[in-house]
């Protein structure tokens, strides 16, 4: 999986573009690269997964991780361009709404 970290420190921002496939091979690496760029003051923290193909548990175990470590900093979490198979694991999880999710 391929992880691009865009910072924008005016608007308090990360956004982290995806390229791949979401799952239990890759899990740990974006996992540690998010964790990594988590502030405790607010920031708001966007998933921009236009280029993801694939998503399996372990990726929406991950995401939920993401979003909790999130919260206790105090900042927020948002999912955009979702689409295809990808979207529709959201829904018949019902993750979709647990999460801020923008689909493309």
């Amino acid at each position: 999986m391929k992880i691009d970290c865009q910072v924008d420190n005016q608007a308090k921002s990360k956004t982290f573009i995806l390229e791949g496939e979401l799952d239990v091979h890759n899990v740990k690496n974006l996992k540690a690269e998010i964790m990594e760029a988590i502030d405790n003051d607010g920031w708001a923290y966007i998933l921009d997964m236009d280029k993801v193909s694939y998503l399996d548990s372990s990726g929406l175990g991950m995401l939920v991780h993401i979003k909790k470590e999130i919260a206790r900093s105090e900042g927020s979490l948002k999912i955009i361009n979702i689409q295809g198979t990808v979207l529709n694991v959201f829904k018949l999880t019902r993750l979709d709404e647990f999460f801020d999710i923008t689909a493309k």
